[in-house]
């Protein structure tokens, strides 16, 4: 008959696994900050890869394989994740497949001015992954605020801080597509504004690992 683990093994396990997840929330937020970094700091210290109209025009450059890496990287973060609730755990699966989505259906090549089929599923992709993030953020972030030790003030801020969030993941792709619409590919504007989405999208998981610490959630890691 199998002896029941002790309360030291339950407390490392319980360790391990809270571990794992802030380990998960990490990695998503390096791979997002750091690809609009290494992908402009790339055209900036290398004379032979110009910084580019968007950051989606970098699959036809030297740096494929960090722009689909990264992006397949945190899809498949976001569908391994669990959420700490059924909608967003649905949610960020559903945004995870659509990056996965983004990554490996390309743009146009840069200068085709041609808004064909591959580069409307890869907008919609593109968009709906946003959105989709932003929809988890505006309806779950607030979840975990209800077991916080932090006060009230803080707990505000973190409440307006997820708000903003879901803005900006919205409104910035919204805007990179309206200027690739008018304008075309190439607009030094469209990568702006998609690395502002990026490195939220980022900065979002720092924050919630950070809001996280001050809950009753994570005492194994006290």
């Amino acid at each position: 008959m199998a002896t029941p683990p002790g309360p030291a093994r339950t407390d490392e396990l319980a360790e391990q696994i809270v571990g794992t997840y802030f380990a998960l929330r990490a990695a998503m937020t390096i791979l997002a900050v750091g690809l609009p970094v290494v992908l402009i700091g790339w055209s900036l210290l290398g004379s032979a890869l110009p910084v580019l109209g968007s950051i989606s025009e970098y699959y036809w450059s030297p740096a494929r394989d960090v722009f689909v890496g990264a992006l397949v990287g945190t899809g498949i973060t976001l569908i391994c994740y669990r959420g700490y609730g059924p909608l967003e755990n649905r949610l960020l699966n559903v945004a995870g497949t659509l990056l996965v989505v983004v990554a490996l259906v390309p743009t146009d090549p840069p200068g085709d001015e041609a808004f064909g089929l591959r580069m409307a599923v890869h907008a919609a992709a593109a968009v709906g992954f946003f959105v989709t993030f932003a929809a988890s953020v505006w309806w779950c972030a607030d979840d975990t605020l209800g077991s916080s030790d932090d006060p009230a003030r803080r707990i505000r801020r973190y409440r307006t801080a997820y708000r903003v969030v879901a803005f900006v993941v919205v409104i910035a792709p919204l805007t990179a597509l309206a200027i690739v619409l008018l304008s075309g590919q190439g607009a030094l504007a469209v990568l702006v504004v998609e690395a502002v989405a990026v490195v939220t999208f980022g900065g979002y998981w720092a924050l919630k690992s950070y809001e996280l610490r001050g809950t009753e959630l994570v005492e194994p890691l006290r």
